[in-house]
């Protein structure tokens, strides 16, 4: 089977995890990495064994052998690097947040649309195994109708400047778009658009959220979600239904094992993941691309469209409002 090509844009933390996951997944190749600072793009690319050094986006575009770009660049640039991308006709996976607002999503919508280029956003828990275990359970009735959902990502990021990616808006900082999206996401994914949001934050002197605490209320269910970088904790999270119940171990966004209790009896298993867990939605754009799809069925442009709308109306009830938007 021949290789897929892919290039990687914008070189930091998130990116080093996702590279070293790509080395792990048979038909795919390192091509290119693309940085404007050149050092990093040299280092970055000779620790990868990319074949190519880009320091500027561009030719990352152009690159003939490059069929597919991961974009992990800060949030705000998100839409203008997907867009760029797609026009030279390179299929994109790009970190989430996809973009700062619903209205850059339906433009990035457009565009990919007009182009018929692939085009995911790389909620990479969507695709592991763990997660597909827990959707399987839910599906063929093991525990009941579900009735309530708890989920929390956080961590104590105090140590962090004002002007770091976390805190500054510029920068696309705050707890929602960043962390804060896996547990809307476990909510959204399982019990949809929930009827009413209530939402309240802890906001930094520079107006965005430090810490989030959310009620998603939906016609029989309910989900008390949170993000912070104001403290550390043990991330699990809780799907209950009418029969019974399911518990993702710490770090539940990556975690690989899953626990069910229905009546008492209790049901563990640990998924044995390959690398870190980014191996999957690797696998899943590499199935798209092979079929000829310009999305994946499981995580699509609509469903981020609709994921942002949700975040929007959370910035907008917490007062919050970035310079971008």
């Amino acid at each position: 089977m021949n290789k897929i090509g892919w290039g990687i844009a914008g070189l930091g933390k998130i990116a080093h995890s996702f590279a070293r996951d790509l080395l792990l997944v048979p038909d795919a190749e390192l091509i290119a990495v693309a940085s404007s600072n050149a050092t990093r793009a040299q280092e970055f690319g000779a620790q990868y064994q990319a074949k190519k050094k880009y320091y500027n986006y561009a030719a990352l575009y152009e690159d003939p052998e490059v069929q597919i770009i991961y974009i992990a660049s800060l949030h705000p640039h998100h839409k203008a690097m997907t867009i760029a991308a797609l026009e030279a006709g390179k299929a994109v996976l790009c970190e989430k947040p996809l973009t700062m607002s619903t209205s850059d999503v339906r433009e990035l919508m457009e565009v990919a649309k007009r182009t018929g280029v692939f085009c995911m956003e790389a909620l990479w828990t969507r695709f592991n195994p763990t997660f597909a275990k827990a959707e399987a359970l839910i599906a063929n009735g093991t525990i009941g109708p579900l009735r309530y959902i708890n989920a929390s990502f956080s961590f104590n990021g105090l140590d962090r400047d004002e002007d770091s990616r976390l805190f500054n808006p510029s920068k696309g900082g705050g707890t929602l778009l960043d962390i804060g999206i896996y547990p809307l996401f476990l909510a959204y994914q399982l019990l949809g658009k929930p009827k009413e949001i209530q939402a309240s934050a802890l906001l930094t002197t520079q107006g965005i959220d430090a810490q989030l605490s959310l009620l998603l209320t939906y016609e029989k269910a309910h989900a008390v979600l949170h993000s912070s970088v104001l403290h550390d904790e043990d991330m699990q999270a809780r799907i209950c239904g009418e029969k019974g119940a399911i518990y993702i171990g710490s770090r539940w966004h990556e975690s690989p094992e899953i626990k069910w209790i229905v009546e008492d009896e209790v049901q563990e298993e640990k998924f044995d993941f390959v690398g870190k867990g980014y191996s999957y939605e690797i696998e899943e754009s590499h199935r798209c691309l092979r079929e000829g799809l310009p999305e994946s069925p499981k995580w699509t442009l609509s469903n981020s469209l609709e994921l942002m709308e949700l975040m929007e109306s959370i910035l907008k009830q917490c007062g919050i409002q970035y310079p971008q938007n």
